[in-house]
């Protein structure tokens, strides 16, 4: 047996035992291929169910702007129910309005630049004579360049019309330089605060979130501060000690008091309304908050956002198309007649081609074996693309907002005149406000820079506008002609400040340009004394010319004279 067992192993190498185990699972792996095999010559490999397999191709969703993507539904609700108790929701629905829908931005962009804003500023006492009410008028112009008014007005209105309200506070003090050359992320984009530094008058915006109207004072709004704005919207002391300067002092000392514990807890600080300026719209006087513009579309800018996103959705299914794919059936009902590999290569391949078609276009080839079919599955109507349902849903928010439709071209019917109508309508409204917003800086300047009862000086912004303006002139126009009108009103009225206006004449006539520069004399500008006109004289008068000219017969009466 020994003999017999070596030579058998006679002719090989010796093997290890690392070697025979290796040997060992690739002779287990040949006879499970083996098997395997085997099995495929009774059971063909169209059993796998690959043909059920399905593929998609990645979209990306670059919409994303509806309402209920930031907002809950109980919120809007509440929202549209009470606006003013949740005054803070309001405000934010507001402002993602104004970002995201296009007829919103257009209407309150449009009613912040339609009033022009013509002034005049005039004495409404006369008890110390004339020097004294120039002095104080000289005093209201410069703080109203100082404060730029016009600037101010818009961005009043601006924020009424997407807050409800708007805070501000006449600071009169001189607040020390800044000097600083690095910004933080929250002072760069809070810039506002940094304007009109050194200045004796500036109008400074108050935080929305920390500001509120706690009662009423001599007919005016009494407003009160959060001192925790300042420990919240600062992470260093550095930072907290910069922006404390850029606040009036009755802020910034008052801040120190509270941090020191001498408020006992209570972290709002009232305001002097002597300095403050606080104003609402769309509420009652008793309301504390008034009611943002968009609030009173939301429920058609809901409507809306449905209606398009079905559209959308639509759309998606078009470009998107279901690719079915059914592969050749074999000899056995519900079997395949293609192997594994062969399904999984056509699957593929058909895939490949309709992501290359989708994605950049063009013609894509592929082969497909015998028996297959290729459909895709209807989407059904698209009636829903008419465009006049979508105008229908515009108009109605343009209507919402106050603003005809086509005056933001979101509609081609309506007339001229019945536009222009609209537009004084709103032109009225707006100048309600302004009304509103000239009394509180009349009042603060009055208190806090002119200082003189007796003497009041006030600023009146004329109801003109862009579309008005010539209507307005014309009625300025004739009060000059027919009513002694005033030449201020009349100047202010063209858009011209009339104290520039008059600058010019003074220095024009200190120039005598008008000495100089003689304007052409023409059927109205000459009188009797102008030695010009009539028939030139010739130095061959005949006898009838000589017995005129010695009787003066051309300055004698004639019946039409009726003398």
């Amino acid at each position: 047996m020994p003999e017999e067992q070596i030579k058998r192993k006679r002719g090989r190498p010796p093997k290890s035992q690392i070697d025979e185990k290796i040997n060992s699972i690739n002779i287990s792996e040949t006879i499970s291929t083996q098997t395997s095999q085997s099995n495929q010559t009774t059971t063909p490999s169209h059993t796998y169910e690959y043909n059920s397999y399905f593929g998609s191709i990645a979209s990306t969703d670059i919409f994303g702007c509806n309402l209920y993507d930031e907002f809950t539904p109980e919120e809007i609700r509440s929202i549209v129910k009470d606006p003013i108790a949740n005054h803070d929701l309001t405000r934010r629905l507001a402002m993602f309005v104004y970002n995201s829908e296009g007829v919103v931005t257009n209407s309150i962009d449009y009613m912040v630049s339609l009033p022009c804003l013509d002034r005049v500023v005039y004495g409404k006492k006369r008890l110390f004579g004339k020097t004294k009410l120039n002095k104080n008028k000289d005093l209201m112009l410069s703080t109203l360049e100082n404060i730029n008014d016009k600037q101010f007005i818009r961005d009043a209105l601006f924020t009424d019309m997407n807050e409800g309200n708007c805070f501000y506070y006449f600071e009169v003090t001189k607040k020390p330089n800044d000097n600083t050359k690095a910004l933080s992320d929250y002072d760069v984009e809070n810039i506002v605060e940094l304007c009109d530094m050194g200045m004796n008058a500036s109008i400074i915006s108050l935080p929305y979130e920390y500001t509120k109207i706690v009662g009423r004072k001599n007919n005016r709004n009494v407003i009160a501060f959060n001192m925790r704005y300042f420990d919240e919207k600062c992470i260093t002391q550095e930072e907290k000690n910069r922006k404390l300067k850029k606040y009036p002092s009755e802020i910034r000392n008052g801040y120190l008091q509270w941090e020191k514990g001498n408020f006992t807890g209570n972290n709002w600080l009232i305001l002097d309304n002597k300095r403050t300026i606080a104003h609402k719209i769309k509420c009652k006087i008793s309301e504390p908050w008034g009611r943002p513009l968009a609030i009173a579309a939301i429920a058609d800018i809901l409507y809306q956002n449905e209606f398009v996103d079905t559209k959308r959705n639509v759309l998606k299914e078009l470009n998107n198309r279901i690719v079915v794919q059914t592969l050749p059936e074999g000899k056995d009902k519900g079997s395949c007649a293609l192997t594994k590999n062969q399904q999984e290569d056509q699957h593929n391949k058909v895939k490949q081609a309709v992501m290359t078609k989708n994605n950049r276009g063009g013609t894509s080839f592929f082969t497909v074996s015998a028996g297959t079919k290729i459909d895709t599955l209807d989407v059904g109507t698209t009636d829903i693309f008419d465009s006049k349902n979508e105008g229908d849903l515009t108009d109605k928010i343009a209507l919402d907002l106050g603003f005809a439709a086509q005056l933001l071209g979101a509609s081609s019917t309506g007339t001229f005149a019945g536009g222009q109508h609209n537009l004084e309508m709103v032109n009225a409204q707006i100048y309600t406000w302004i009304q509103e917003l000239q009394t509180e800086l009349n009042y603060v300047i009055n208190e806090n820079i002119i200082k003189d009862r007796r003497n009041r000086v006030e600023v009146y912004y004329l109801p003109t506008s862009l579309v008005n303006r010539q209507q307005f002139f014309d009625m300025m126009k004739n009060l000059y002609l027919q009513a002694s009108g005033s030449m201020t009103m009349l100047i202010a009225s063209t858009g011209i400040n009339p104290d520039i206006y008059f600058n010019i004449l003074d220095e024009e006539y200190d120039n005598k340009i008008f000495d100089k520069y003689v304007p052409h004399l023409t059927s109205n500008t000459i009188s009797k004394d102008d030695q010009v006109g009539g028939r030139p004289k010739t130095d061959n008068p005949t006898e009838n010319t000589v017995k005129s000219q010695n009787n003066d017969g051309n300055n004698l009466p004639s019946p039409s004279d009726n003398k």
